[in-house]
């Protein structure tokens, strides 16, 4: 389960993200930490936050992949997983009066966010990656950019495309044709489920793009952004839960190990991840669509760590063509980036 460590950090600090990575590097240097001022600047920085939360999201394929191979219920573990980071958050959202009045006075909110970042997201992406191949699933959820650009020009009168942007997307849907290629080529020898689990993992990237667009339009001098965190995780978990018993049944809960480290993993890195990117979401001077390009880091890290930890998922020459263009499309997105991002 997550160390207690982390909840005595989350109870005393308002910048959380910041001070759960100091607490770590503390732990690393056995409590010798004498960070320069400019250092703390790049723990506080956008990119360095985007970075760190994408890797650890990233990183979620192998244990989402393992915790399904003993829960056979894709959407009851989603919701476990939200139910129990949602809880967890709670001390650090100091639960109490305020928590519960923010709750009632801005429940539409919290309920939208639930749905979209939430239960829909997690819900299809859970379900998708049994489905198909981890490596797959990651490189598809890499390329949300393109599904979060498309919305917030759309649906946010700041987002405009520019050359780069444009050209960034069309690598970036261009990579995604070509590592979905053979589950779509040859849907006879793979079976509609594995283009049903790409299907779904899309919806996902949907689910998410839209959600990303709810949160950075929030007030938050109105809502309480950690009892956002906390409250949108369980509601979302039991929206899930409450969606799966009739789906799925009510599946029995494994006794094997390797699940519960799953769990703990997962729990681990949705309290981490979901504070850290609602907190980016809220920055004032921060694009929606420039913040989700850094997502295109996400299949660096997922499909190299189930190639390395999957049996049975290796790399093919789809997967490895699609991989290098997805990441062109982010260096030519930043490399010549004349707007600083903070």
């Amino acid at each position: 389960m997550t160390p207690p460590f982390i909840f005595k950090i989350l109870c005393r600090n308002d910048n959380a993200a910041v001070h759960i990575f100091i607490c770590i590097f503390r732990i690393i240097t056995k409590n010798r930490l004498f960070l320069p001022p400019v250092m703390k600047n790049i723990l506080k920085s956008t990119p360095f936050l985007a970075i760190l939360t994408c890797l650890l999201w990233g990183s979620s394929f192998v244990p989402t992949k393992t915790g399904l191979q003993y829960m056979d219920a894709p959407l009851q573990f989603a919701g476990y997983t939200f139910v129990l980071a949602g809880i967890f958050m709670m001390p650090w959202a100091k639960v109490g009066k305020h928590y519960f009045r923010q709750f009632i006075d801005n429940f539409g909110i919290m309920f939208k966010v639930a749905i979209f970042s939430i239960s829909i997201l997690y819900g299809s992406y859970y379900t998708g990656m049994k489905l198909t191949d981890g490596s797959i699933a990651s490189m598809i959820v890499g390329c949300q950019p393109f599904f979060v650009a498309i919305l917030a020009h759309l649906i946010l009168k700041n987002e405009h495309f520019g050359t780069k942007k444009i050209i960034g997307m069309a690598l970036g849907i261009t990579g995604i044709i070509v590592v979905s290629w053979p589950d779509f080529a040859n849907i006879q020898i793979f079976g509609f489920a594995s283009a049903l689990g790409i299907i779904l993992i899309i919806i996902d990237c949907l689910s998410a793009a839209y959600g990303n667009i709810i949160v950075s339009q929030i007030d938050f001098t109105k809502v309480d952004i950690k009892v956002l965190n906390s409250a949108a995780s369980l509601l979302g978990g039991l929206i899930l839960l409450l969606f799966a018993y009739p789906i799925e049944g009510m599946a029995a809960i494994p006794k094997e190990p390797d699940f519960y480290i799953s769990l703990g993993a997962m729990v681990f890195i949705t309290v981490v991840t979901t504070i850290i990117w609602m907190q980016l979401l809220s920055r004032k001077n921060v694009e929606v669509s420039s913040l989700n390009m850094w997502k295109f880091i996400l299949p660096l890290v997922g499909s190299t760590e189930s190639w390395l930890f999957l049996k049975g998922d290796n790399p093919n020459a789809y997967s490895i063509a699609g991989l290098i263009v997805i990441t062109a499309s982010l260096l030519i997105f930043f490399g010549d980036k004349k707007k600083k991002v903070n």
